[in-house]
């Protein structure tokens, strides 16, 4: 078993309230859906790297994929950089500080389990590592030891936070390090850039797919993927398809 925890932390999947920047080219239910198939592949990913599966998640009833972690627990504080410094916070606490630990989002259903693996053993020779997203923003934060606050780089825009969260780190005079970047789906054409990502890995015979993603991206609920994918140039596929 790997030593070290991978801490997702992620919304509840409640209609309207979970990827609504897409909802208005694929429609609410079948974004939803979307959502529960992503954050049970992250899930599945963590569990299968060896790690410990906590989520934290934001307040409200009972849901399924709840049950994929070993350690489920709710987000508190009033903005988003207070319910990510408390995650990570708790989370370090139940494991006494004394474990690895990384913090990801459940945005990048295509991170495989090796890739989660090899993140927390950067960790044997970091005080912190960093994944930027190559789209804004950063997919995943990890700590050796206790993690220190970070609320703070969620003021900035989304192409200066990894920059200020490296900083920051720096500042805090932990040994920091970058891992290479992915991107996470927030847009129609992270969502293309998925889909082909998806395509790309099961013609190469790759150890690991995000199957519920994969499933639902090729179903009928999500047809309008189809027209997405028409309307990128041949170019831009191109480019989606190296990435």
């Amino acid at each position: 078993m790997t030593s070290g925890a991978v801490l997702v932390f992620a919304r509840r999947p409640e209609l309207r309230r979970v990827k609504t920047r897409l909802d208005a080219r694929i429609g609410e239910k079948p974004i939803l859906s979307l959502y529960r198939a992503f954050l049970a592949d992250t899930l599945n990913a963590a569990r299968l790297s060896g790690a410990r599966v906590m989520l934290a998640h934001t307040p409200g009833p009972d849901f399924p994929e709840r049950h994929l972690a070993d350690i489920a627990f709710a987000q508190r504080g009033r903005t988003f950089g207070e319910r990510f410094d408390f995650s990570l916070g708790h989370a370090s606490s139940m494991l006494l500080g004394k474990a690895h630990i990384i913090l990801i989002g459940a945005d990048t259903p295509q991170l495989p389990p090796d890739f989660l693996r090899g993140a927390l053993r950067t960790l044997e020779d970091y005080d912190a590592v960093i994944g930027p997203n190559d789209n804004g923003g950063f997919y995943l934060l990890g700590f050796s030891k206790r993690p220190v606050a970070v609320a703070e780089v969620f003021t900035r825009s989304a192409e200066e936070e990894p920059r200020e969260l490296y900083r920051l780190l720096k500042r805090a005079k932990l040994r920091t390090t970058l891992l290479e970047a992915q991107f996470d789906v927030d847009l129609p054409e992270d969502l293309v850039r998925l889909s082909l990502l998806i395509d790309k890995l099961e013609r190469s015979h790759a150890d690991w797919t995000p199957k519920n993603t994969r499933d639902l991206l090729r179903s009928r609920l999500l047809m309008p993927i189809t027209t997405l994918k028409g309307e990128i140039s041949s170019k831009q596929k191109l480019e989606l398809q190296l990435t």
